[in-house]
C-alpha cells in the first residue's frame, strides 16, 4: 500500500469519526403553516407625502375592509413595511405573506410583482385594454404573488396574493387607494377629471373619473352569498367588451367582475393545487368564485343576449330560465374549476360560478 493510500484512508477516517453515531438525514425546511400566512402592507419609507398617507390609509382599515381581513387572517400588520427593506429581507420574507404594494412605478418592489400589461408614459400610462392615458392615472392590479412562484421557493405550502396600487402620479396613486378602501376595486383605472387620451389605441376603455359610486352595480344584495364574502371587484377592461360584442352583436354598457371568498381557498400546496389556487385569487382572468355582470340597454336586449352568451358558454338552459354548466378547465388541468350559471335580470346579464349560487339572489 503506497503512502497516498494510506493517507486517503486516514482522512476518510477522520471525516466518519466527526459524523453523529445518529445523525438523521438533512432534508428540506418544513413548509410554514398557513396559520403563520400574514398581511404586508408595503411603501417605500422615502416615499412621497401623498404616497405615504395613501397607505397609512390602506393600513387604518385592515380590520374592516373585508379583503385585507381575508388577507391578514390571524396576523394584521401594525405597521407599514419599507419596500427596499423587504427588497433586501430573505425571500421567503416576500413570498410567504400577503402583499398590498403602494408605490410609484419606479419603486423596486412595483417593478418586481406587477403584471407588465402597464408601462409608464411621459405624462400617464399605457395599460392593456384601456389606451393611452394622460394625467393623475390611478392603476390597480391583483395576482398570485410571483415573489412565491419563483425558482427561490422550492415548494409554495399556500397561495399567497398581491394587490399592487400605484399610478402616473403621487395623486393618481392617491385615487386608486382611495378607490381600493371604499368601493374594493382590485383591477381598474382612476383618473382625476381632465384626463386625456394623448395617442389612439385599438383597445380603449375609458377609467374610472368622478362619481365611482354611480358607475357601480347595485350591490346591496351581493356582499355576502352563503358561506361566502364579496371581497373585491374587478373593471371590466375593452378587451372584454369586445369578446361580448362579438359573442352577441351588442356592447354592453358595462361590465363588472365580483370576487368572493371563504376560508381554504387559497390554502393548496405545491404545483397540483396552484390553477386551482389561481383560479380563486384576485387575478382579473380569475374566473372562480365570481359573480359577472354585463348591464346592457334594455331588459330585451338583456335577454337577446343572455341567450347568445348561454350558447356560446355551452350552458344548458333549464325550465326556470337559468342556464347551467361548467367553467372550462385552465391551464394544464382536465377537469372543470367549477360551475357556471348564467340568468337576466332585468338589463343585467349575470353569470356565476360562486358554488351553490346557481340562480337569483
Amino acid at each position: 500500500m503506497n503512502r497516498i493510500h494510506v493517507t486517503m484512508m486516514v482522512l476518510l477516517a477522520t471525516v466518519l469519526l466527526l459524523i453523529p453515531a445518529h445523525s438523521a438525514p438533512v432534508g428540506p425546511a418544513p413548509l410554514p403553516p398557513v396559520s403563520e400566512r400574514g398581511l404586508k402592507i408595503c411603501v417605500a419609507s422615502d416615499a412621497n407625502g401623498a404616497i405615504q398617507s395613501a397607505a397609512q390609509s390602506v393600513l387604518a382599515v385592515v380590520h374592516t375592509n373585508p379583503l385585507l381581513i381575508a388577507l391578514a387572517g390571524s396576523n394584521p400588520p401594525a405597521a407599514l413595511t419599507d419596500t427596499k427593506t423587504l427588497m433586501a429581507d430573505k425571500p421567503k420574507a416576500r413570498a410567504f405573506d400577503h402583499l398590498v404594494v403602494i408605490g410609484l412605478p419606479s419603486d423596486p418592489l412595483v417593478q418586481s410583482v406587477w403584471q407588465r400589461e402597464a408601462r409608464p408614459e411621459p405624462g400617464g400610462f399605457y395599460i392593456f385594454g384601456f389606451g393611452h392615458l394622460a394625467g393623475d392615472i390611478g392603476y390597480i392590479e391583483s395576482d398570485r404573488n410571483p415573489l412565491l412562484h419563483s425558482q427561490l421557493i422550492e415548494k409554495a405550502p399556500y397561495e399567497t396574493e398581491v394587490v399592487t396600487i400605484t399610478g402616473s402620479t403621487p395623486a393618481g396613486i392617491a385615487l386608486a387607494a382611495n378607490a381600493f378602501i371604499k368601493y374594493g376595486l382590485v383591477n381598474g383605472v382612476v383618473a382625476a377629471p381632465g384626463w386625456t387620451r394623448p395617442k389612439p389605441n385599438l383597445l380603449e376603455r375609458d377609467p374610472l373619473s368622478g362619481d365611482i359610486a354611480a358607475a357601480l352595480p347595485d350591490l346591496s344584495k351581493a356582499m355576502h352569498l352563503g358561506d361566502w364574502t364579496l371581497i373585491g371587484l374587478t373593471q371590466g377592461a375593452e378587451d372584454e367588451y369586445r369578446g361580448v360584442l362579438a359573442d352577441t352583436g351588442v356592447e354592453p354598457k358595462s361590465i363588472w367582475r365580483l370576487k368572493y371568498y371563504k376560508p381554504g381557498v387559497w390554502d393548496g400546496v405545491g404545483q397540483e393545487s396552484s390553477m386551482a389556487d389561481y383560479a380563486a385569487g384576485l387575478h382579473r382572468r380569475a374566473y372562480v368564485n365570481t359573480i359577472w355582470l354585463a348591464k346592457f340597454a334594455s331588459p330585451a336586449e338583456a335577454a337577446e343576449a343572455g341567450n347568445k352568451i348561454g350558447g356560446a358558454a355551452h350552458l344548458r338552459r333549464s325550465r326556470t330560465a337559468v342556464w347551467n354548466g361548467n367553467l372550462p378547465p385552465y391551464g394544464f388541468e382536465k377537469t372543470t374549476p367549477g360551475p357556471l350559471s348564467l340568468w337576466v335580470a332585468g338589463d343585467t346579464v349575470v353569470m356565476s360560478s360562486v358554488p351553490d349560487i346557481t340562480g337569483p339572489f
